[in-house]
């Protein structure tokens, strides 16, 4: 019989939120703890993540900077050792960056692929294990930046595009272990993200904005997004890109 009170399948579940202080992220972790599942959310601003654990149930937290990768696997191993095997992930961990191509450069681009790929990389190669993982199931936040052409995020798309080939590169790796891994494809969402794109006010940004059938998104329709991937409920769906954009992609 069903459970009504546990219609996604995540209560007791231990899942992860990387990048839980704010924006997606943080929407991502009070909606997994309304869901009933334990949450661990990592970020770098503690007093944001204690804020969070005053407000929901069963929160906790731990520190880090994902600007690096070489602390990752101690962090998870010992998310692990106190709370146990960890069923879900959602990596939310990143930062915007607007610049014309012709001025971009090379170091700027490096610490944008250290945040969103290579430490989002380090985490699903830890988690691919079952000493860690029991038959997980992993969310990348990606960015219809990268495929589409947005002026001023060539780099910031070109790092949603790795993530997009993480997803797809690494399906049957996790799968192995019963695992899964899928790709949120947001389009303009109303955070502190995109607030550098609002104070910019171009022309080429309003009429971006203008594009949107159904409108900019929210946090919670990302949230819920997140949630239904992180719960048995998809149990099916893995190796996919999947857009919330309210249709900007498809005019």
């Amino acid at each position: 019989m069903l459970d009504s009170t546990n219609i996604f399948g995540l209560r007791d579940k231990l899942c992860v939120v990387v990048g839980a202080s704010s924006g997606l992220g943080m929407a991502s972790a009070k909606m997994l703890d309304a869901l009933g599942a334990r949450v661990v959310g990592i970020a770098r601003r503690q007093e944001r993540l204690e804020q969070l654990q005053n407000e929901c149930k069963n929160f906790r937290y731990r520190i880090y900077d994902f600007s690096k990768q070489e602390g990752i696997k101690d962090l998870i191993d010992s998310i692990v050792s106190e709370y146990g095997k960890i069923s879900g992930m959602a990596y939310f961990a990143g930062f915007g960056r607007v610049n014309p191509l012709r001025s971009e450069n090379l170091d700027a681009i490096k610490s944008l692929f250290d945040v969103h790929v290579f430490s989002a990389f380090e985490c699903v190669r830890i988690l691919c294990d079952r000493r860690r993982s029991e038959h997980i199931s992993i969310v990348l936040a990606s960015s219809i930046a990268s495929i589409l052409s947005v002026e001023g995020l060539s780099g910031y798309g070109c790092a949603k595009g790795a993530i997009n080939a993480l997803c797809m590169s690494s399906l049957k790796e996790l799968a192995r272990y019963g695992g899964r891994i899928n790709a949120i494809l947001p389009g303009e969402i109303d955070t502190e993200f995109t607030q550098p794109f609002k104070e910019i006010q171009s022309s080429a940004y309003k009429q971006e904005l203008a594009s949107y059938p159904l409108g900019r998104g929210e946090v919670g329709d990302v949230a819920n997004l997140c949630a239904f991937l992180l719960s048995p409920l998809s149990r099916l769906i893995t190796g996919q890109m999947i857009i919330i954009d309210g249709g900007r992609s498809r005019i």
